[in-house]
């Protein structure tokens, strides 16, 4: 699946569940950063949930999130 397979899907999903935070990761590593592109494996995400890296993609998500606002 690739990104913007799964960038769909989670749209629906948090939708119900009133959540955005997988697709402000990817719209932060696809748009923002283009680290990734949206053809890219939903793989490559892994390296960015590996708990050495979740205090600092907190910390720019966040700071993403409000520069949206």
């Amino acid at each position: 699946m690739d990104l913007k397979e799964l960038y769909t899907e989670a749209i629906k999903l948090e939708s119900e569940s009133g959540g955005d935070s997988l697709t402000l990761l990817i719209e932060f590593l696809v748009i923002e950063k283009q680290v990734l592109n949206w053809k890219s494996d939903y793989k490559e995400l892994e390296l960015y949930f590996k708990p050495n890296n979740q205090p600092r993609m907190n910390k720019l998500l966040l700071e993403y999130k409000e520069e949206k606002k």
